[in-house]
């Protein structure tokens, strides 16, 4: 799983290609209980009847036409705006999962080179934790049945191994050449949103947040709890590439860090009337210093509280505008377990701007018009934003904010201008960095692990050798990516941190990739000289 953050020049484009996935995947969810309700024209139902009843007899080809409507459903909502969508009953039940925040399962998170399945990581307190199957381990038979080696999909290898808990499954690996066998008693697994909080230094806290699940906030207050144990009077908040989901979780988050009383968020849309929504009672920090952080990919729930601590002068928003997704999605069931996400609303920050950028010249230019703002930033000379809409808002304080679509941070961060690092991106988007980490775990993770016993060993003793970035170097010259011992020069130790923390989330866990890659985060570096 590539979770390079760097935010140097070059990354902008693959950034584009991330967030087409991650607005998708962050959809907010007004009302998850709710049912579709069959209402309206006949006529049109009738003409769509009888289309598809001649398509099905007379087309000179045959027709999958459940196929065929579940595409039209598609195109007929894709015309409305970007984000109302038609989801099957198979991505239903998985973003289901992904706003619960569990799923049943075995607990393995898998890495995948050509037909080859990989265990990546052992989940921490998964029903694989403890049996002996570790990180790197080729899967070779999931019961009985061949999976590597046979062109089988990656998500059919997934269907496999997950299943209801308590049910058993065989698991047949190699390790280096020996064959072992696990039987693994499947059950329920937490996906954790919040994946890193520490010290940064004495009075500092900091918490990363990816995505916002029906635990998230759960999550949030415990971490916030434990960072006050030890003395925060300042907390960053990182949402950058944090494409949102639960709005009650970014509500509650919101609400953790407002008084009472605060207005968080507004919605209102043709067929809703104005809803406020307010700080509860019992934020467990309403009073120290909150910086935000925010970038191009920071969509919905990262917009509604980013844009509540902005407008009421609670928080200090850092790095770039975000997406602009601002349009409410009310989960709509249909009877054969598939839904509708259907706009609804849309999302207003407390001083009334709009959250949702526009979309009135379709769907493409939508986008377009958001990859022109990644190459605007990526070479842009200061770090003023560009603003689209002139109409002032304003703060609690009266300070004047600007709508257009997405949050403005108050302090820009810019794209670091190092030319160097275009040697550094090639490879890293050619996958060649974490390939090579990974073949570390392929081959060592047992020696690995034994001689680091936990997390903080690793972190402590743990050095990347010079063969590691040899070998990074002569796998990107067979890719046809000219060596640079300039870039090479100047980027050596970026590249020998993001080994390190490759392979540790893979022995360990995705806290210790942030841990690690945390003194390379030349934005988070910048905030913390301020």
């Amino acid at each position: 799983m590539n979770k390079d953050k760097s935010q140097q020049t070059g990354n902008f484009i693959l950034i584009l290609v991330a967030m087409g996935l991650g607005v998708l995947a962050g959809i907010m969810f007004a009302d998850t209980g709710s049912r579709y309700r069959h209402a309206g024209n006949s006529t049109l139902h009738d003409k769509m009847d009888e289309v598809m009843e001649l398509v099905e007899s007379d087309y000179v080809d045959l027709v999958d036409t459940d196929s065929l409507s579940e595409r039209l459903l598609a195109v007929m909502l894709a015309e409305l705006d970007p984000h109302s969508t038609y989801l099957s009953a198979r991505e239903t039940e998985r973003t289901n999962e992904m706003m619960r925040g569990t799923f049943e399962g075995v607990g393995l998170l898998l890495h995948r080179e050509g037909d080859t399945t990989y265990v990546g990581q052992v989940i921490d307190g998964g029903p694989s934790d403890g049996i002996g199957i570790q990180a790197g381990d080729m899967i070779v038979n999931v019961d009985g049945e061949r999976v590597s080696g046979v062109d089988m999909p990656a998500d059919s290898v997934v269907a496999r191994l997950r299943g209801p808990r308590r049910s058993k499954v065989t698991v047949e690996v190699n390790r280096n050449g020996k064959p072992l066998t696990f039987t693994i008693q499947r059950g329920i697994i937490d996906h954790k949103t919040l994946p890193y909080a520490a010290m940064l230094d004495d009075t500092t806290g900091y918490i990363m947040l990816t995505s916002f699940s029906s635990t998230s906030h759960d999550e949030f207050r415990d971490a916030l709890q434990r960072l006050k144990g030890r003395g925060m009077r300042h907390l960053i908040f990182d949402l950058r590439g944090n494409g949102g989901g639960s709005l009650a979780s970014a509500i509650g988050i919101a609400g953790e860090l407002l008084p009472k009383g605060s207005l968080i968020v507004y919605t209102q849309g043709a067929h809703s009337r104005r809803n406020d929504v307010k700080a509860r009672s019992g934020g467990l920090f309403t009073s120290g210093r909150v910086t935000v952080m925010i970038d191009e990919s920071s969509a919905s729930a990262s917009e509604v509280v980013s844009g509540a601590l902005q407008d009421n002068d609670r928080a200090t928003i850092v790095g770039r505008r975000s997406f602009g997704k601002g349009l409410v999605q009310t989960d709509f069931e249909l009877s054969d377990g598939s839904s509708v996400l259907l706009t609804t609303a849309r999302y207003y920050t407390p001083s009334g701007r709009c959250i949702q950028r526009p979309y009135s010249n379709g769907t493409d230019e939508y986008y377009r018009s958001y990859m022109q703002q990644l190459v605007d930033e990526a070479y842009a000379d200061s770090a003023t934003a560009a603003i689209n809409d002139s109409t002032p808002y304003y703060t609690v304080g009266g300070r004047t904010v600007y709508g257009g679509g997405g949050i403005t941070p108050d302090i820009i961060l810019t794209y670091r201008k190092d030319p160097t690092f275009v040697y550094y991106n090639k490879l890293a988007s050619a996958g060649i960095i974490n390939a090579v980490a990974f073949d570390q775990v392929k081959k060592n993770a047992a020696r690995l692990t034994a001689q680091y016993p936990n997390a903080d060993a690793f972190c402590r003793g743990f050095v990347t050798t010079n063969g590691m970035i040899d070998e990074i170097v002569r796998r990107g010259e067979q890719k046809g990516i000219a060596r640079d011992d300039h870039s090479l020069q100047k980027q050596r130790r970026l590249m020998a941190t993001m080994v390190k923390a490759y392979i540790g989330q893979a022995l360990y866990n995705d806290e210790v990739f942030y841990r690690i890659y945390r003194d390379e985060d030349e934005d988070l570096k910048r905030i913390l000289k301020k």
